[in-house]
């Protein structure tokens, strides 16, 4: 995993709040954009978001 995409797109996500806008943007699919958000967490170690069917909140990390 190329790590500066996911943080890229961990940024992009916590402006736009949306999956699918990013995955928009970026011309992919949300799952992959939700695979390499995952993938992030763990390498971290922690998790950056809250996810629900409805929409996307970050954590106090993910916020920090």
């Amino acid at each position: 995993m190329d790590k500066l995409r996911a943080i890229q797109l961990f940024v992009r996500l916590a402006d736009l709040g949306s999956f699918t806008r990013v995955a928009e943007q970026v011309n992919s699919s949300k799952s992959m954009i939700s695979k390499e958000i995952s993938r992030l967490e763990a390498d971290l170690g922690t998790r950056l978001l809250h996810r629900s069917t409805r929409n996307v909140q970050l954590t106090h990390v993910g916020e920090g």
